[in-house]
């Protein structure tokens, strides 16, 4: 069957009245009034049922919109606008409209007829626009209820895989709305590494149904590079037909201020529990709620002992019944009290502890807690009474120092005053203890100081005071001596007890003798400085003439020790004014006899003493500082001398220079060597730097680098005066050694003393084992020459060749044996 064109098609005037009077939407056939060719209003032709009972306006038709619609002119210029662009022969429209009369929303569409007119269709919309209006009030709560929560939400569609955040999550990390990628690759940019590895793990149990929740906490990278701690927790809100997971949503919460409330909790556990103070915490009555470790070790009681109790239990009743009163008093006007009050521990003892209580209040100024906090004072007491010990006593000895000598001195001074008696300050000086520290060290040095008061407390009595002034020296106060002799005695048998071997604890045995000076009292000291000044006085005296012996003070030595002060500023002056004599004393080859070096020496002549000898000026010099100039000064003119000599055509000579222990021990010394060889000319090569061998054993890690550089440079390094010190020779390998000199006091007697010759037969073979030459000092005679020569010893010096010599006679001795 063939239809018939469109544009052919017609409805009959019937069938159109049927589908105007029976359609289910409201239709208004309206025509527009124009004034001034502006649509003001519109006449309603005619309306369907469904239009009057939409709107409620039956009897709407023949009349115009304004009469039924209040203010429409005024307040509806939207819908004129509408009606009459459309009526004007424009296009079909559909629009919402609220008949406020009626509170009833339209959608309506207008389309044009024929034109100046038009038909409306009404729907009534109104559930549908109060359901829309129910969604975004209830939007707008929720959006009210997110941005009260401070949280921020994740929604990740399984099925598509988008993982997004709510702009409150991006705002919390320091991000502008939408600047985050929040993919689910992205995650290892946000979370911490070992935090990613948690939160994947709870949400593969979630999925796994093995958890309610989602639920972790995990630190975020901030926009800022910092990490921020955040609880996220989420739950599968949609699964799929099959029981799959389609959609997952969660909250972020930020639990920094959590976490660090947490980590101030654990910092103040930490301190509860690891603070040496007992603490104990009560409740408002007194009863005791917790007490930390200290209060434990302290007391005794265990938590479980004294949980509920009040520590009254562990008073031991020694404090005066109102004493508690007044702590409750003070608690009550101040919240506060401090003081110390006796305890009792478990095992019955008592003891004094200092005891602070503090009241805490909650937030209604009523008390809640009691905090204590105490400290055993017993140990306290212990520490007080040690320190003052330490300041009356030497730390390593224990014995009296030199305060309480003094106090102790002042003291008896005024008693022997009154009641005319006499006593006697001794001074001892161990003889050589240098060499002991320098050659063993100074833990051993240590050791012997306190076998040394351990044996003088042997024979102290009663009348007596031992103390120890510091380095070596000792002191022993006599209270009440019948004469002066008595002293003499004393000091005598200390000699003798000291003179007994000691034994360290590197198994070494030595001998170590003493020096003592007495002081008396009466006498011309008027204080204790004066009179210890005295036995000081003394004390030099007796190891100026011999070590080993006790010496009484006399005027005579206050006129000693004056001279020595003039002494040290005359040589300062001839230091600085050249007043020094140089002097070389040959060394002569063994086997050739030719002359292969000489020691350079010095000597004072002063205007007014006389000729001074380098045994009283020399440690004079190392006492006083000025070696280090004297040094100096005698290394520039040796180096100078020489120098001069190799111009004049003379055979190269080396040239040795004798350096103290404090010039080997200075920073830099080295470099001041190798700087006035380099002002001077002089050849490193001829150069030969001598030192003792307890410099050499002193300190060793300051002095090998020093030596280590002089070699590197060329320069010779002597050990002088060999085999009187403690240092064995296997040491003596460690070192960056070329000469040995042998001592001359073995030297001096090797034709009457079989144990010197095998000591220098012994160095000699040694010295050769470890590629040193060896060079005898002080031979006097043919016969130690010819012993020297058969040994194999290399060179020697001494008057037998010659004295030390001015620097002309020793040009002419070198031409004499050229």
């Amino acid at each position: 069957m063939t239809r018939p064109p469109m544009n052919d098609w017609k409805m009959d005037r019937t069938a159109c009245r049927a589908l105007f009077e029976d359609s289910l939407s409201g239709v208004a056939y309206c025509r527009m009034i124009l004034e001034d060719g502006a649509p003001v209003d519109f006449r309603i032709l005619g309306v369907n049922p469904a239009f009057a009972k939409q709107t409620g306006l039956a009897d709407a038709a023949g009349r115009a919109a304004s009469e039924i619609i209040p203010g429409l002119r005024e307040n509806d210029g939207k819908l004129l606008r509408i009606c009459g662009r459309v009526a004007g022969g424009g296009g079909p429209e559909r629009f919402e409209y609220h008949l406020a009369a009626r509170r009833t929303w339209f959608s309506i569409s207008v389309y044009c007829p024929r034109a100046g007119d038009f038909l409306a269709t009404l729907d009534d919309i109104t559930e549908r626009k109060r359901t829309e209006a129910a969604l975004i009030e209830r939007e707008r709560r929720l959006n009210r209820v997110i941005e009260g929560s401070e949280q921020g939400f994740w929604d990740w569609d399984l099925r598509t895989g988008t993982f997004a955040v709510s702009p409150g999550f991006e705002a919390m990390l320091g991000y502008a709305q939408g600047e985050m990628d929040a993919a689910v690759e992205k995650w290892g940019e946000y979370i911490h590494p070992d935090d990613l590895i948690k939160a994947k793990a709870s949400i593969d149990q979630h999925f796994a149904g093995q958890s309610p929740v989602h639920e972790v906490e995990v630190r975020f990278r901030t926009k800022a590079g910092e990490w921020r701690w955040m609880l996220t927790r989420g739950r599968i809100v949609e699964r799929e037909a099959d029981g799959r997971p389609a959609m997952m949503s969660g909250t972020f919460t930020d639990i920094m201020a959590r976490k660090e409330t947490e980590r101030v909790l654990h910092q103040a556990a930490i301190v509860f529990e690891n603070t040496r103070e007992g603490v104990v915490i009560t409740d408002a009555e007194a009863r005791i709620l917790s007490v930390n470790r200290a209060f434990t070790l302290i007391s005794g009681y265990t938590p479980d002992e004294v949980r509920g109790k009040v520590p009254t239990l562990m008073l031991p009743g020694r404090q005066r019944t109102s004493f508690f009163s007044d702590i409750r008093a003070r608690l009550r006007a101040s919240g506060y009290w401090q003081g110390e009050l006796w305890s009792r521990r478990k095992n019955g003892e008592a003891y004094p502890q200092l005891t602070t209580i503090n009241a805490v209040k909650d937030d209604n100024g009523e008390v809640a807690h009691y905090v204590a906090v105490f400290t055993d004072v017993s140990s306290i007491r212990a520490s007080q009474e040690r320190l003052e010990f330490l300041t009356q006593h030497d730390p390593l000895t224990h014995l009296p120092n030199r305060p309480m000598l003094f106090s102790r001195l002042e003291h008896a001074m005024t008693k022997t005053r009154r009641e005319k008696g006499l006593c006697a300050l001794l001074l001892i000086d161990l003889d050589r203890f240098k060499d002991i520290n320098d050659s063993f060290g100074h833990l051993i040095g240590d050791n012997l100081l306190v076998q040394v008061a351990q044996r003088l407390k042997t024979r102290r009595r009663d009348n007596e005071m031992l103390a120890r002034l510091g380095g070596d020296e000792f002191a022993v106060w006599l209270d009440r001596i019948a004469r002066p002799e008595d002293a003499g005695q004393i000091a005598g048998d200390i000699l003798a007890l000291l003179e007994a071997p000691w034994y360290l604890p590197n198994d070494a045995e030595v001998r170590v003798a003493a020096s003592i000076g007495i002081a008396l009292y009466p006498g011309p000291a008027t204080t204790p400085e004066e009179l210890l000044q005295q036995a000081d006085a003394a004390m030099y005296s007796a190891k100026k003439e011999g070590r080993s012996s006790y010496r009484f003070f006399s005027e005579n030595l206050t006129d000693d020790a004056r001279q020595r002060i003039a002494m040290e500023s005359r040589l300062r002056h001839a230091i600085d004014e050249g007043e020094l004599q140089m002097r070389f004393q040959p060394q002569i080859d063994i086997g050739s006899g030719l002359i292969v070096g000489a020691e350079a020496l010095v000597s004072w002549d002063s205007q007014e003493s006389g000729t001074i000898t380098s045994n009283r000026f020399i440690p004079l010099a190392e006492d006083t500082g000025l070696i280090f100039s004297l040094g100096r000064r005698v290394l520039r003119e040796t180096c100078r001398i020489g120098r001069g000599w190799i111009d004049a055509g003379h055979p190269p000579l080396m040239l040795a220079v004798n350096v103290s222990a404090k010039q080997l021990h200075a920073p830099g010394f080295a470099d001041e060597v190798l700087a006035t060889l380099a002002e001077t000319g002089f050849p490193p090569a001829l150069l030969e730097i001598e030192i003792t061998e307890s410099s050499l054993m002193s300190s060793p890690e300051q002095v090998v680098p020093q030596l280590q550089k002089l070699r590197a440079n060329d320069i010779r390094i002597a050990v002088d005066d060999f085999g009187t010190g403690y240092s064995s020779l296997a040491y003596l390998k460690r070192f960056p050694l070329d000469v040995l000199k042998i001592d001359s006091s073995f030297v001096l007697h090797l034709a009457q003393r079989k144990d010197d010759r095998e000591i220098v037969t012994a160095i000699i073979q040694m010295g050769h084992t470890l590629g040193f030459r060896v060079v005898a000092e002080g031979v006097e005679t043919a016969e130690q020459l010819a012993f020297l020569r058969k040994k194999g010893c290399d060179i020697y010096q001494g008057y037998l060749a010659s004295r030390p010599l001015p620097i002309d006679e020793f040009e002419t001795l070198m031409r004499r044996l050229r």
